[in-house]
């Protein structure tokens, strides 16, 4: 007996009969919107000066201007016109190995970084600040890399001049880049900076996929557009052409860090287990102004990691991020796949003016809760002035004697975990074309029509089957999971795209 079966779209997410353009999704939304939602927005966009910016775009300048620049000395990077043998210390004499700059500084010094690929000390493949796994024994440093120069650096554009970590054909088992920034216990100094700002995160062309093939349902290829079929899973066999290298867990950005730190105008893209995933100490961290695209896992996790008695000395805010295609652990959709995760041991988390579209379990997590009721009670899970769209769910949330609840956008005032600051969360409205165009076309209608086909099959006579019922064992099945759509590679550069596209919501145009 064999039986076949479609996934509903209720279980799933959105599935479509077909391709649905931007303006008719967009249409969509808006006639759902209820005419107080529309007034909101008109309130949240604010007034528009003559540059074309507004009250909530000029906030992004301030905040992110407000961590004070190094005060230790500036290491110049360069591949095109760096020497493997310079000092760094000037322009002219830049270094051409990224390592070797962040090997060579201390603690207050900063790195600005040329366009240009960054591979690691001979080319390995990842970049770090410290061990992995290790800040105990290995602290790291207090550095600040900003990425996006021309290569006599004579001028800075993250967007004209990209600086960006992507693997081609190495085989490694670390993050892409991982951060330690740490103090020894009892350390009573002032506070740290750490700042990464201006790289692409980018495991594109080293994931391993399914060649596309739109006539071949096992690739997972959902249109001619798209560039590849489906991530093959750590494990898995396919009896279909592949192409690219790797598929183990790797972090994009990893970090175990304190003190102040910010994480800003970076594009994280493809990255097969989570665009940042972080430890956080005593401290501050700002994720602000970034774009988190084709991300499995989570586009962003951050958890504190310190005793409960400092965990009202520990804060994060995330926002003005633009978070898209969010995917889950595996091909069958069973768990993960979020934008952004509340995690415990923060007091205080803000999340505002951010834009979450087409993440395949919610777009915002909060189900987990402190082991400490009292300490839980003084959590601050603030989440406001954010646009939805196309998400499975907007947000989840953890309740007892359900496995979870989902929120739309509209009600999640109505969500007790979420609060003091709950106002503002809506779906997008209409008149954002420009921002949903500048997302790869067949990417989006990939999703948008995405299926997910269940095939189960049991065979008597199979050898394992005789030799269950010799000794008594269950007898066996098998069943296969088809989506039509998985992880698939997203075109890194068309992210670019995304920067600057909806007036103070999602990344804004880098300055």
């Amino acid at each position: 007996m064999k039986a076949s079966r479609l996934i509903a779209a209720a279980t799933v997410f959105f599935i479509a009969a077909a391709p649905m353009s931007a303006q008719g999704f967009l249409k969509n939304l808006a006639e759902k919107a209820k005419s107080e939602v529309n007034k909101a927005v008109n309130n949240a966009v604010g007034t528009t000066d003559n540059n074309g910016s507004n009250a909530s775009s000029n906030a992004v300048k301030s905040v992110t201007s407000a961590i004070p620049a190094a005060k230790g000395k500036t290491y110049y990077v360069s591949a095109s016109t760096g020497s493997a043998r310079a000092d760094g210390l000037t322009p002219s004499t830049a270094m051409r190995d990224l390592q070797k700059a962040i090997d060579t500084a201390e603690d207050n010094d900063q790195i600005f970084v040329a366009e240009g690929n960054y591979l690691g000390n001979l080319d390995r493949g990842y970049i770090q600040v410290g061990k992995f796994g290790d800040a105990t024994h290995d602290f790291g440093k207090f550095i600040s890399l900003y990425g996006g120069y021309s290569p006599d650096f004579s001028e800075r554009n993250v967007i004209k001049h990209v600086t960006k970590f992507q693997p081609v054909d190495q085989q490694f088992t670390a993050p892409l880049f991982n951060f330690n920034a740490r103090r020894p216990y009892g350390y009573t100094g002032p506070e740290g900076t750490v700042v990464i700002d201006g790289f692409v995160f980018d495991f594109g062309e080293n994931n391993l996929y399914c060649v596309a093939n739109v006539d071949d349902h096992v690739t997972g290829t959902p249109n001619e557009g798209v560039l590849t079929g489906r991530f093959i899973e750590p494990g898995a066999s396919v009896s279909v052409p592949k192409v690219g290298y790797a598929n183990g867990d790797e972090y994009g950005l990893h970090m175990d860090v304190e003190g102040k730190v910010r994480i800003s105008n970076c594009i994280f893209v493809n990255c097969r287990d989570y665009g940042i995933q972080a430890l956080m100490g005593k401290g501050h961290m700002e994720i602000c102004n970034n774009i988190f695209i084709a991300c499995r896992y989570a586009a962003c996790q951050v958890r504190g990691n310190v005793k409960d008695a400092d965990i009202e000395k520990v804060s994060l805010d995330f926002h003005h991020n633009t978070v898209l295609f969010s995917w889950t652990r595996t091909k069958a959709y069973e768990d993960m796949g979020q934008g952004f995760r509340f995690m415990n041991g923060i007091r205080t988390i803000n999340v505002y003016n951010n834009i979450f579209g087409c993440n395949s379990n919610c777009a915002v997590e909060r189900v987990y809760y402190e082991a400490n009721k009292e300490l839980e009670k003084l959590k601050v899970s603030n989440l406001y002035n954010n646009y939805f769209f196309a998400n499975r769910r907007d947000l989840e949330i953890a309740a007892s004697g359900a496995a979870s609840i989902s929120v739309p956008a509209a009600r999640i005032d109505e969500a007790e975990q979420i609060g003091p600051k709950y106002e503002g969360n809506m779906e997008m409205p209409e008149g954002n074309d420009a921002f949903i165009n500048a997302i790869d076309k067949s990417y989006l209608e990939g999703f948008m029509t995405l299926k997910i086909i269940q095939s189960q099959s049991y065979n008597a006579n199979s050898a394992a089957n005789q030799v269950n019922r010799l000794f008594g064992l269950n007898q066996q099945g098998s069943e296969i999971v088809r989506p039509s759509m998985y992880f698939n590679k997203y075109p890194w550069e068309k992210a670019k795209d995304l920067f600057g596209r909806v007036s103070g919501y999602g990344a804004q145009m880098p300055k």
